[in-house]
């Protein structure tokens, strides 16, 4: 019968069991949950911060552009004025200007150098401004060599010499810059809003998962402190029935004194006067009396049996295990040597050792032996009984074969229980209590026992311990 705290017990270790691989689930799942959300919002800043980048670079280009533009646009007043007054200081701005825009040509050649779409119109650009700056220092040595009015005749607006190479130029490279700007801001924007969605929707899914993690932490905490409480009255309870236990064993205590002292008295007074009459008043009693006193002896005879026998069976109960190495085979033999006129009748062979209490093996050989020569006894010459042994994964298992009057095995759950016969008192005597004996003494070491027989075909009992510490 199960007890209270182990049916506690049972209870609490799968609900443990249970609820930590759902707790285990639910924080693993939160953290694979925002790991995601952190892989991907960085990724996605990262994209955003290259899109950015991409913005800033299609910034540059254009600021580029227009300080040619700027540059060619000035060139072109400067120019202008020089024609109209003839002034050295225009020239000299307009040179000025034109290496403000050499510079920023330096500058856009470096910006689109990984930019194979631009290139040409970046390359276009830069040779017309230098082309046209060209053409008016062409125009500048006119006036000073033909005069201002023929450096106005040769100066012209419209074709290869104009300004509208330049312009036009710039004009593509700006408007290819422009497409690249505003594709750099839609991937942008995109990666952002992508970012704060993931990260909005990831952060909330994670409460979620939190919140569901934190609710069933707090029914298992209600049911740890249910659990608690029901242990606590299971403690309560095993304390009472150790309490209840003691007071059993101090009445078994006092109950195996009284049966080895205040029963074994009258017993040996009750066969002790039945030999005393039938040895005094022999000549006086007929055949029938005679026959009554010897029952008296033999029940007195088999009562003293039977109480030792259950003293024997009661102290195995109490007796505390004291396991060392022990050799088995040498064990055995001594056994064989200790029982009467079984030297010739009993072959050992091959017994492992085992890590037990050598006095408890004893008793259990003792009474197997004894078992198996009583009941092969009718074989007269011819009883024997073969001893062997085995030992495999850790368990020895010992072989006791006789040739005797064997037994029904419908009857075979009965063998091992206190006060079960199989044959009558008149066939053999006994007991009936000492391969209950020998049951317990096997179990208390962790090991078992059984038998298999057939009427007149003899018994064989299989007797299993575990091997222990021996190598």
């Amino acid at each position: 019968m199960k007890t209270a705290q182990g049916e506690t017990a049972g209870l609490v270790a799968p609900a443990n069991a249970s609820y930590r691989w759902r707790y285990a689930a639910a924080f693993a799942a939160v953290f694979m949950l925002l790991a995601f959300v952190a892989g991907f919002v960085l990724y996605q800043q990262r994209n955003e911060a290259a899109a950015r980048e991409r913005l800033n670079w299609a910034l540059d280009v254009q600021r580029a552009a227009l300080e040619m533009e700027n540059a060619s646009t000035l060139m072109e007043v400067y120019q202008r004025g020089f024609l109209l007054t003839g002034s050295p200081t225009a020239v000299e701005q307009r040179d000025a200007v034109y290496r403000r825009g050499l510079q920023q040509s330096d500058i856009l050649s470096r910006l689109l150098a990984d930019t194979p779409a631009l290139r040409p119109d970046a390359q276009a650009l830069v040779a017309a401004f230098r082309r046209r700056h060209a053409v008016m220092r062409q125009v500048t040595a006119a006036a000073e060599r033909d005069g201002l009015a023929s450096a106005r005749a040769a100066f012209s607006l419209r074709g290869d010499r104009s300004v509208g190479p330049v312009l036009a130029s710039i004009e593509a490279v700006r408007r290819e810059q422009r497409r690249l700007g505003a594709d750099a801001t839609r991937r942008a924007e995109i990666a952002a809003r992508q970012s704060n969605l993931v990260a909005l929707y990831g952060t909330l899914l994670g409460l979620g998962t939190l919140a569901v993690a934190a609710w069933l932490l707090l029914r298992q905490v209600a049911r740890n402190e249910d659990l608690h409480h029901r242990l606590l009255l299971a403690h309560e309870e095993e304390k009472a029935r150790s309490a209840e236990l003691a007071r059993s064993n101090r009445e078994l205590e006092a109950f195996s004194y009284t049966i080895s002292h205040d029963l074994r008295a009258p017993l040996r007074h009750i066969g002790g006067y039945a030999r005393m009459l039938q040895e005094d008043a022999g000549d006086q009693l007929d055949a029938e009396m005679r026959r009554y006193l010897d029952t008296i002896g033999d029940s007195s005879r088999r009562m003293g049996m039977l109480i030792d026998d259950l003293l024997a069976y009661s102290r195995l109960g109490r007796k505390s295990l004291e396991r060392v190495e022990v050799d088995m085979e040498d064990l055995t033999r001594r056994m064989v040597e200790e029982l009467p006129d079984a030297r010739d009748k009993i072959v050992v062979s091959g017994l492992p050792p085992v890590h037990a209490d050598p006095v408890l093996l004893r008793q259990a050989w003792f009474n197997l032996l004894s078992n198996a020569l009583k009941y092969s006894a009718p074989r007269g010459d011819a009883a024997r009984v073969e001893i062997e042994g085995t030992r495999a994964n850790g368990r020895a298992r010992y072989v006791i074969r006789d040739n005797g009057v064997g037994f029904d095995m419908r009857y075979a759950d009965k063998l091992f229980g206190v006060f079960q016969r199989l044959h009558s008192q008149d066939e053999f005597e006994g007991t009936g209590v000492g391969l209950a004996i020998v049951q317990q003494i096997v179990e208390r070491h962790g090991g078992r026992v059984w038998a298999e027989a057939a009427p007149g075909a003899g018994a064989t009992f299989y007797m299993e311990l575990p091997a222990g510490e021996i190598p």
